[in-house]
């Protein structure tokens, strides 16, 4: 069985990468989360899931550093380990099938570029002043 999960986070470490024995380029990076939470001060608390990619995913998780937003979606799943003070520590982390940029979405302070133009409408010309038409009325 396995877990979907999709989530927006802020990288709190710059993203280290790897080849992998088999040559695949591989990115890991950890996200902090906001979740709502009835019992936190604030009303929310932080969760912190680590994020791997492999292949273009890597490359895209790879061009962002520390502070960025990022959304992620993939499989979830429970990485366990032994700690150097021998307690077993365990941390979910998703395997990225989609890495989005919160630069993508949101470039802020870059020139602007020219927009596209506006596509045709598929609404015959005699229903074009109606309301339900592409422009919204104000």
């Amino acid at each position: 069985m396995t877990a979907q999960i999709s989530a927006h986070g802020r990288i709190v470490a710059d993203v280290t990468t790897r080849t992998t024995a088999n040559g695949k380029e591989m990115a890991m990076a950890r996200l902090a989360i906001n979740l709502p939470c009835n019992n936190a001060d604030e009303g929310q608390a932080t969760y912190w899931l680590g994020v791997v990619a492999f292949g273009k995913q890597a490359e895209a998780l790879a061009k962002h550093s520390k502070g960025d937003m990022i959304s992620v979606s993939g499989n979830m799943q429970l990485n366990q380990w032994t700690g150097q003070d021998g307690t077993k520590k365990e941390q979910a982390q998703v395997i990225a099938d989609s890495v989005i940029s919160a630069k993508t979405v949101r470039p802020g302070g870059r020139k602007s570029t020219p927009q596209a133009p506006k596509p045709q409408s598929n609404v015959p010309p005699e229903y074009e002043n109606y309301p339900f038409n592409d422009e919204p009325e104000f």
